[in-house]
């Protein structure tokens, strides 16, 4: 059979495209992309009509294997588009915490040199150091009550300013 006619091959085309068509949306579940697959795997065959042994058996054959190598080409479209989509969600979503972490920083930053320097110095002894009250006292050579009244400052001066962030 000689498909250099475009009679024949409007033939063959109508002969094999519904199953085709069933064959694609049983896998993709999609008639549009189910469609365009069968479109291509036709292109192929167009394209490769000389090189092809021109019975129905190798025809179909050509025809089926096309198609599902286009299917299985489609699915590795879709998992690499999601898979870049996914990480660029990622990246962003990481892009965002990290300037909002950022933001957090520079505000800490801003609410210590607002504090007068030592209530900073104290307040940092305690949360940056990890010294207790009596420690940072005997240190500074000043009473716990003082040390109290520093921290407590500090922590309503970090209060007051970084509202937004709680």
């Amino acid at each position: 059979m000689k498909l250099s006619h475009k009679e024949k091959f409007s033939a063959l085309f109508d002969k094999h495209y519904k199953r085709l068509f069933n064959y694609a949306m049983k896998l993709t579940r999609d008639s549009v992309v189910s469609n365009e697959l069968v479109q291509e795997t036709y292109i192929k065959l167009w394209e490769k009509i000389e090189e092809i042994n021109c019975n129905d058996r190798t025809l179909e054959s050509f025809l089926i294997v096309t198609l599902k190598n286009k299917v299985i080409d489609h699915y590795r479209r879709v998992q690499a588009r999601e898979k870049y989509t996914n990480l660029y969600t990622k990246t962003i979503s990481l892009e965002t915490e990290m300037n909002n972490d950022w933001e957090l920083i520079k505000e800490i930053d801003l609410v210590y040199t607002s504090l007068p320097p030592k209530t900073a110095e104290i307040f940092k002894l305690s949360r940056d150091k990890g010294l207790t009250y009596s420690e940072i006292a005997s240190k500074k050579n000043i009473s716990i009550k003082t040390v109290e009244a520093h921290i407590s400052k500090a922590l309503n001066a970090f209060s007051n300013m970084l509202k937004s962030y709680l």
